[in-house]
């Protein structure tokens, strides 16, 4: 484990500090929620500050309601009245001003750890954004060895699993730091919650979106793409995108979908150098907002006062950026993935 200079710096800026809200990104996942839980129990044993884990926007991924519940996580819904609350104000897994945050612009935070690459926009007087991490899990485990703090059994189970969501177990994005993270949390984990979480029941809805999502995807050569028109969560297509580029001979995979008034977009690609991040910042301009890593992106553009003409023009401006970018042609003519049968 490499020495984690933060760690003091972390507990120093805490200690005049009576109480903390710990923000996730909106609609957060394993990673996310793990990261938070972990902060929290981090700062209660070493400095006995009281706080809150709370998350804006939902957990709709099945997969992340059953984290939740299964490792009695106690993150709530984020109030406008944490912030009147709480003296302080802690990010995980995001950055202010990054578009995936309900932070109001008039809060500052006193704390962001994040392991994706730095935004312009990021300031607090404790700052510790490692994008050579594979999960900001990662960066809370190193906090809590440091510390000489063993996890209890589900919160380690809950790093371990966003270790290995995050990364595909260990096969996306990773580093020497996260397997070493995740072999420190291997036998203090429960393997058999993991299973669960995994693998979680789906509804009836699920099933009916993804039939439809897959008839609203299309492929050319080795790219694979989606326009999903309305989700009924907005981490589908995070999850569509995930399972579209495991088509065979797919090397890229692009997915829009609206949810509310955002138009959510997520980037994939098998290629282990691609900088997925930079390029879907560059596709995506200053019409909203991006980041991610070498393999995987994600963004988000507000939609709010756009006709339905404009919404549909945006999208078309976006697929044919993306075209640009990964050198095809702005006229393809794609084929659907699934051909529908005559009747």
């Amino acid at each position: 484990m490499a020495k984690n200079n933060k760690l003091n710096e972390l507990l120093k800026v805490c200690e005049p500090k009576s109480s903390l809200l710990i923000l996730p990104h909106n609609h957060p996942d394993p990673d996310s929620l793990a990261s938070g839980w972990a902060l929290q129990y981090l700062l209660e044993q070493k400095s006995g500050i009281a706080s809150t884990v709370a998350y804006g926007g939902i957990l709709g991924r099945e997969e992340n309601r059953t984290f939740k519940s299964q490792l009695k996580i106690k993150a709530v819904g984020l109030r406008s009245s944490h912030f009147k609350k709480y003296s302080s104000v802690a990010l995980v897994d995001c950055q202010p001003r990054g578009g995936n945050v309900s932070l109001p612009p008039e809060v500052d935070p006193l704390i962001v750890i994040d392991h994706h690459p730095r935004l312009k926009t990021t300031k607090a007087p404790f700052t510790d954004i490692q994008p050579d991490c594979g999960a900001t899990a990662t960066i809370l485990i190193e906090y809590l060895r440091e510390a000489g703090i063993a996890p209890p059994t589900l919160l380690a189970t809950a790093l371990y699993y966003a270790l290995i969501s995050e990364t595909q177990h260990l096969g996306r994005d990773v580093t020497d730091r996260d397997i070493q993270a995740s072999t420190f949390l291997f036998p203090l984990a429960r393997h058999r919650l993991i299973s669960r979480i995994e693998h979680p029941a789906q509804n009836r809805e699920y099933f009916q979106q993804l039939h439809r999502a897959l008839g609203q995807t299309f492929t050319y050569k080795t790219f694979i793409g989606a326009r999903l028109d309305d989700v009924y969560y907005p981490s589908f297509v995070a999850q569509l995108a995930d399972f579209l580029v495991s088509l065979r001979r797919a090397t890229w995979c692009f997915v829009t979908g609206r949810y509310r008034d955002s138009l959510h977009i997520s980037l994939r690609t098998t290629h282990p150098r691609a900088r997925a991040g930079k390029l879907l910042r560059k596709v995506i301009g200053k019409r909203g907002n991006a980041g991610g890593h070498e393999m995987i992106a994600g963004g988000q553009v507000e939609l709010a006062g756009m006709s339905t003409e404009e919404r549909n023009g945006l999208e078309e401006t976006l697929f044919k950026r993306i075209y640009k970018e990964l050198g095809l042609p702005e006229d393809l003519s794609p084929t659907p993935l699934i051909e529908r049968s005559e009747d």
